[in-house]
């Protein structure tokens, strides 16, 4: 695939309810109108999740994972046809997939499953038809067509495994503006963020911004991402980089060591 295309990931924490999911596609029409191609890849909206799994708790303390796993992923599934509508709304031509016509085949536990592949030649025809493609992360299909999920966070891996078969680059979209040394929202002294870290050093984090299985399967595979928020300019980058911070911090560190 050409330098041009992008696969964008919207969390949780950014698609908090319909009014947000109209930001995001503002921000996918941002990369549109800049003349990239975006396959955005969307979590269920915020508190969902944990919503279904309640439910699904609510018949069993230990519910069928294959049927807990379907019912997990209808929120994916709304908050892909939410955003396919949204930019259909503001003129941006898309088209809405889902595991079953995006391909996209896992192996493993339902509830804890790994991707595998995707169908590669649909969603390239999908991109050659349209300038942004929407993907519910989290979600896939087993061996025997069975839906299967990812685990938390799994739409980080959804992302992540699309663009390296895609061979695009990719950028995590949270509600923070990057990674930092610690969660800047914590009382005490202010964390620098991270301009580049390598892999294990985002590893070493507590994994509440980028899924570790995640990283585990970037750093597997030499795959290099991004990790910002909507409408950023200054991201952190996660691969085979040296350790920096962002400049601001680092003229902050050294102003601080100084006095």
């Amino acid at each position: 695939m050409s330098s041009d295309l992008v696969v964008l990931k919207f969390g949780g924490s950014v698609l908090r309810d319909e009014l947000h999911v109209r930001a995001v596609a503002e921000e996918v029409a941002s990369f549109v109108r800049r003349g990239s191609r975006v396959v955005a890849v969307v979590s269920a909206l915020e508190g969902t999740t944990d919503a279904l799994l309640a439910q699904a708790e609510a018949y069993s303390s230990s519910p069928n994972p294959f049927a807990t796993a379907q019912l997990l992923a209808t929120g994916e599934l709304a908050s892909a046809a939410l955003l396919g509508l949204a930019l259909d709304s503001i003129g941006v031509r898309a088209e809405t997939l889902d595991a079953a016509s995006a391909g996209f085949r896992t192996e493993g536990e339902p509830l804890d499953a790994s991707p595998v592949a995707v169908d590669l030649p649909g969603v390239v025809d999908a991109l050659g038809r349209v300038r942004a493609v929407v993907v519910p992360g989290f979600v896939g299909r087993d061996e025997r067509g069975r839906t299967t999920v990812l685990g938390r966070g799994g739409s980080d891996l959804t992302a992540l495994f699309l663009a390296q078969r895609l061979g695009a680059s990719c950028r995590l979209v949270k509600d923070v503006d990057g990674l930092y040394e610690w969660d800047p929202s914590l009382p005490g002294e202010r964390p620098r963020r991270f301009a580049t870290l390598p892999w294990d050093e985002a590893l070493a984090l507590d994994g509440t911004i980028v899924q570790h299985k995640a990283v585990r399967w970037a750093r597997q595979h030499e795959l290099a991402f991004e990790v910002g928020s909507l409408g950023a300019t200054e991201v952190s980058r996660v691969g085979a980089f040296e350790l920096s911070f962002s400049a601001e911090d680092d003229v902050c560190s050294e102003s601080i060591h100084a006095a």
